[in-house]
């Protein structure tokens, strides 16, 4: 009887160290899979912007002509940019193919272009992404074909590339920043 009365309590200690092991466990299991959401976010967030920037491309390609009123609708501050006298919104220059075969409103190339920038631009920020693109052409492309770099950023990260600027997606010479989310893609 000697030893059942110095076993006493050792059961309930037994049953705590489990307790605090498995709380341990789930900590360490709760930490990876915030981990793994962050990670499934930044994915989310990459193909979106690579999506948009492959559909601003391709605008660009049919229409380039239009490139620099294009670049201008991108890069502007407004959702209002005056073409050839005329206003241009995200909504101008559609046609219904049904009702209206040829625009009423008579859309040239270059008001086109700048639709096209305005709608991108909308759709980018409603999915919570910047646009840009960048006025001096892609780094370290001087005297090579012309090539239109996009800037697609989330996040704090600015659309700009600048060595001085701490939350510019890539340094002067095109290198990403460190912890930058961003996304810079040439087109042609």
């Amino acid at each position: 009887m000697n030893t059942f009365s110095s076993q006493r309590g050792v059961g309930l200690v037994e049953v705590l160290v489990a307790l605090l092991l498995l709380a341990v466990a789930v900590l360490g299991f709760t930490a990876m899979q915030m981990s793994a959401i962050k990670a499934t976010d930044e994915s989310m967030m990459r193909t979106r912007a690579l999506t948009i920037m492959r559909g601003g491309a391709e605008n660009m390609r049919n229409n380039p002509n239009g490139i620099a009123d294009f670049k201008t609708a991108i890069n502007g501050s407004t959702d209002t940019v005056t073409v050839g006298g005329k206003a241009i919104t995200k909504a101008s220059c559609t046609v219904n193919a049904v009702t209206e075969p040829v625009a009423a409103d008579g859309c040239s190339l270059n008001q086109l272009a700048t639709r096209d920038g305005l709608l991108l631009k909308s759709f980018a920020a409603d999915n919570d992404i910047s646009i840009g693109l960048l006025s001096n052409g892609c780094p370290d492309t001087t005297g090579k074909q012309e090539r239109q770099c996009f800037v697609a950023s989330w996040g704090d990260t600015t659309t700009t590339i600048s060595d001085s600027e701490a939350k510019a997606c890539a340094n002067a010479n095109g290198t990403y920043k460190n912890g930058a989310e961003c996304f810079i893609m040439e087109a042609y």
